[in-house]
């Protein structure tokens, strides 16, 4: 879990190869530049994109088959083929809208047949008005009206009022149905040359995929350029010399120097001072890395804090194994995992994240095992998995004593990292406080329910009172010259004190693992016996519903098995965890460097 360090650097040269000098440090990849000036009115800066290429790349990536790859074609014109993209995407989507239109009209239109309804000077300006009546309401019908009823159904009467003039209000039970001007096979005739025209567009489609390859080059380069032209714009110029600024990880700094030598410039090395506020690199093993896509995803810690990948990685794929509680249904999503996982392995994020749903199905298979559940079934009683069917999730006292526990020491293992990256400021001793608080509490729940013996209710005790008193002396950092500074501090003290309420409604709060893992493993099994049930009530026919039953059953358990799992394990994380852990938000570290893609 660390935060790699980092230096100021500032590269001196002349101005007339600055340009070359950027280029290069561009290439070079490992500076996280500092603006040293704003840029010039209107000029670009480096998180310029150009949507509209980006959308059609991202419309051509999403097509479901793609060409062989055009890698090298001298005329390639990006602004054409992007225009011709977007063109072909809206056409596509305006015809899927008419499409739906259609199918729409189709099916109002059906029950009535296929006629052509007739124009108001065809019969004597006389017009066909449309109502679906249900037939309990039939007599309801005013007698005064010239009508017909066209079809019947067991629910409705399909009538058709002929007249200059709509039904006046009260003449008929129902309002008004839509039918159009034209006839049902009108409809379906436009209905297939709307079909074909969508194959068409979709053909057209497969046909540009073959440019997605040097697309990806021209952004790529494009966003390059733009880089490459805020960071000039940025750059400090004094008379013939030019400076840039930025921060560079300590093991990149022979890179840097050597750089500076080639180049013939000037550099400077600084630590960091107090005041700055450096970027935040995150440096983590590749097994372990997909942590830091976790953290990224809600807040970056600061550069001074502590880096909670690792933690975020393990206590993640615990919480998820917990509240999925079923190794079936984890091995399920381990197999499509595994038929995914050379395609999550062509980008860096990809086999991050392969690595993280990899521990966590690993984690929650394991898990299941132990709580003997598959698909909500348990094994037979002799048999191997029987044998590892070690917790009862039944058993709410157990169940909730190892959820509490685990929430005790997950909000300990944050303020013990947090004492030990911020040990001699004030804020580590009061997460200590808070720690022998939890501690204390910890022992006076386990003697309550007499998992540990009386004895330690008095060790309990002391601690709670011990954490308290280090929580409220330590808890303001004003310092003590006078009798007045001494109470101020004490009621500084007490006022982050209160926060006793929260810490143990954190605790309680890791109970929800308990909770939706037994409503996992309750609806599987529920599931199960009501498939039983009617397989066994309706002999054959009740075979296939009970298969049915089954099928959606689990599969609408195993989506809120998913759906919790995610949402209530990162809620544990970035809610009760941070909250104890870190004190400090950061930005993340960005190298200049290039983004353009090579030929392979």
């Amino acid at each position: 879990m660390s935060i790699v360090k980092l230096l100021r650097i500032t590269l001196c040269g002349m101005v007339a190869e600055k340009r070359t000098v950027l280029d290069r440090l561009q290439h070079l990849g490992c500076l996280h530049l500092n603006p040293l000036r704003t840029g010039e009115p209107g000029s670009e800066t480096a998180s310029n994109r150009p949507e509209a290429a980006y959308r059609a790349l991202r419309y051509l990536g999403d097509a479901p088959v793609k060409r062989l790859q055009v890698r090298k074609d001298p005329d390639f014109d990006m602004d054409k083929v992007v225009a011709e993209v977007e063109e072909n995407r809206l056409a596509l989507i305006a015809a899927q809208h008419r499409q739906e239109e259609l199918e729409v009209h189709i099916r109002l239109q059906a029950p009535w047949g296929d006629f052509k309804p007739p124009k108001a000077d065809e019969i004597g300006g006389y017009k066909l008005w449309y109502y679906l009546v249900p037939i309990y309401q039939i007599d309801r019908i005013s007698k005064d009206l010239v009508y017909e009823i066209v079809q019947r159904d067991n629910r409705y009467a399909y009538v058709v009022v002929i007249g200059k003039q709509p039904p006046a209000a009260g003449q008929m039970p129902v309002p008004r149905s839509a039918v159009g001007h034209r006839s049902l096979s009108s409809l379906h005739h436009l209905l297939e040359r709307n079909s074909q025209h969508i194959e068409e567009l979709n053909f057209e489609r497969h046909s540009l995929t073959r440019w997605i390859f040097l697309m990806s080059q021209h952004l790529a380069r494009a966003e390059d350029q733009s880089a490459l032209r805020h960071a000039a714009d940025t750059s400090l110029e004094e008379d013939c010399l030019f400076v840039v600024q930025g921060w560079v990880a300590v093991p990149r700094l022979a890179a840097i120097q050597t750089f500076a030598d080639q180049n013939h410039l000037a550099l400077l090395t600084e630590e960091p001072t107090y005041e700055d506020r450096p970027p935040t690199l995150l440096s983590n093993p590749q097994a372990l890395s997909g942590g830091e896509e976790l953290v990224s995803f809600f807040q970056t810690p600061g550069y001074r804090d502590w880096d909670p990948s690792r933690v975020l990685f393990l206590s993640f794929a615990l919480f998820f194994a917990m509240i999925m509680a079923d190794a079936g249904y984890a091995m399920l999503l381990g197999v499509g995992l595994l038929a995914g996982w050379r395609r999550l392995g062509r980008s860096h994020g990809g086999r991050r994240l392969r690595h993280l749903v990899g521990a966590t199905l690993g984690m929650a298979i394991g898990y299941g095992v132990l709580v003997g559940s598959y698909f909500g079934l348990t094994p037979a009683e002799g048999s191997l998995l029987s044998e590892m069917h070690r917790l009862d999730i039944n058993d709410t006292d157990m169940m909730i004593t190892i959820a509490v526990i685990i929430g005790v020491l997950h909000l300990m293992l944050a303020n013990g990292l947090k004492a030990v990256y911020h040990w001699g400021h004030h804020s580590a001793l009061v997460a200590v406080g808070w720690n022998i608080i939890l501690l204390g509490g910890a022992l006076l729940g386990s003697v309550k329910a007499e998992v540990l013996p009386v004895s330690l209710d008095a060790a309990g005790w002391s601690g709670m009172v011990i954490g308290a008193l280090i929580v409220v002396f330590y808890g303001s950092s004003r310092p003590v010259h006078t009798l007045k500074d001494m109470l101020l501090r004490l009621l500084g003290g007490l006022y982050v004190f209160t926060n006793i309420t929260k810490v143990f409604g954190d605790v309680l709060s890791y109970m929800r693992l308990f909770a939706l893992g037994l409503a996992s493993a309750s609806l599987a099994l529920t599931f199960n016996q009501l498939s039983n049930q009617v397989m066994e009530a309706m002999p054959g026919l009740g075979v296939l519903l009970g298969i049915l039953i089954l099928l959606l059953g689990h599969t609408l358990n195993l989506a809120l098995a998913i759906m919790s799992g995610v949402v209530h394990g990162l809620r544990l994380n970035f809610i009760e965890f941070y909250n104890w852990g870190l004190s400090d938000e950061g930005y993340p570290f960005r190298a200049f460097e290039k983004k353009e893609i090579q030929h392979e």
